[in-house]
């Protein structure tokens, strides 16, 4: 089972850069946001508006969202497997493919890019509304190229790193209890007013699962910084300052190395939904962000995949000759 788990995570990985996530509304990470909406709204509304029942609700959410997608995962996973070795890792690839999303980031962040180059805001703020969940319709071009820069660093860790680290672990299950965790702190988890009580427990989990895999991806990410030729000296200083001053204790991690590999200054208060969520500055504001950075941050995603692959490799073959070698 490790090694198929490996042979699953490559064929992952491969489709994903392949066919990135599709857009239709079967893709399974769509159906999956969709359940975590609906049972949102149904739960917000069988419990009290009271503090602690929002926090059971926001319990029931996280419950009732991975009984359903790993039980079909599992099921799904238990009927190939029992059918034949090779089908079983086909449907297992096909997990860790809808687990991992470096295609889809590369490609958003492309579109911004391009649509700052070219001046174009409009479209700017189409591409980030697909990888980022701030409120980003009155953003001009500086600061919607300062949101993209943050955004796909920050996803880094939740869309590459954290699902390999856990498929590593668990096989294509992880991979998939992975990203229905992060969908819903994606969804609730924010600390405004109407998410306040309901997504208090979704985000303490994602913090939880995502704990390790930022600080591997931080790590990993300084090694692409080295790699690139950026400024590797700066990197290791800010993350070592500013990787605590996020609200959450994770996306500050690789957030600090962007910003310290570029020189450029990220974060700062934001708005979700309308409200106003206060966050520190990470990084040190020594220039404007420019286009370029946009696409040097893609490329330190591309490159952290990589180095995380590798690793989650060198890992597996490890455990692998431990178990039944030695």
């Amino acid at each position: 089972m490790l090694m198929n788990s490996l042979c699953a995570l490559a064929l992952g990985f491969v489709l994903d850069m392949a066919l990135g996530d599709p857009n239709g509304s079967l893709y399974p990470l769509t159906l999956i946001k969709k359940l975590v909406r609906s049972l949102e709204n149904t739960l917000r509304k069988a419990y009290a508006d009271s503090p602690e029942a929002q926090n059971m609700a926001g319990l029931m959410l996280i419950i009732m969202t991975l009984i359903i997608c790993l039980g079909i995962s599992v099921a799904l996973l238990f009927v190939c497997y029992k059918i034949n070795v090779v089908l079983g890792i086909i449907m297992e690839g096909i997990l860790c493919w809808i687990s991992i999303s470096c295609k889809y980031l590369r490609i958003s962040a492309q579109g911004v890019f391009r649509a700052a180059r070219s001046g174009n805001i409009i479209s700017a703020r189409r591409y980030l509304k697909k990888i980022s969940c701030r409120d980003v319709d009155e953003l001009d071009m500086n600061e919607a190229e300062k949101c993209a820069a943050e955004t796909i660093s920050e996803n880094i860790t939740d869309w590459i790193i954290a699902p390999v680290f856990w498929i590593a672990i668990f096989g294509g299950v992880g991979g998939i209890f992975c990203r229905c965790i992060n969908i819903m702190d994606n969804t609730v988890g924010y600390k405004t007013e109407s998410c306040r009580y309901f997504g208090k427990i979704p985000a303490i989990v994602d913090d939880v699962i995502m704990y390790i895999p930022a600080r591997i991806a931080a790590f990993l990410m300084k090694l692409n910084v080295a790699f690139l030729h950026l400024d590797h000296k700066n990197a290791v200083r800010i993350y070592r300052r500013d990787k605590r001053k996020s609200p959450s204790p994770n996306s500050g991690c690789t957030q600090a190395v962007c910003a310290g590999a570029l020189g450029i200054a990220l974060c700062g208060d934001e708005y979700y939904d309308g409200q106003l969520v206060r966050k520190k500055v990470i990084g040190s504001s020594s220039r404007p962000i420019e286009p370029a950075d946009i696409y040097w941050t893609s490329q330190l995603a591309l490159g952290t995949a990589g180095y995380g692959l590798l690793l989650a490799a060198v890992a597996r073959v490890a455990v692998y000759i431990i178990v039944y070698v030695l």
